[in-house]
């Protein structure tokens, strides 16, 4: 479908909105920011790259909450 790309976000495919950035996604998803880390396609996304990553169809995003403990 024109102006949308499948990706596979934590194991399952999303149709987005093409140009839709690493942010827009966490976003979309209701991902809190400050507690997460996205891998993409098998490597950590720093976090300042988010805004401007874009996705593209075929990348494997990988979103994972962060837990401190002890």
């Amino acid at each position: 479908m024109p102006g949308e790309c499948l990706v596979r976000v934590n194991g399952k495919e999303q149709q987005l909105p093409s140009a839709t950035t690493v942010a827009d996604l966490l976003l979309l998803l209701g991902y809190p920011a400050k507690v997460v880390l996205v891998e993409l396609n098998k490597e950590v996304l720093p976090r300042r790259e988010w805004a401007e990553r874009r996705l593209e169809p075929g990348d494997r995003v990988e979103v994972l909450r962060v837990v401190a403990g002890g």
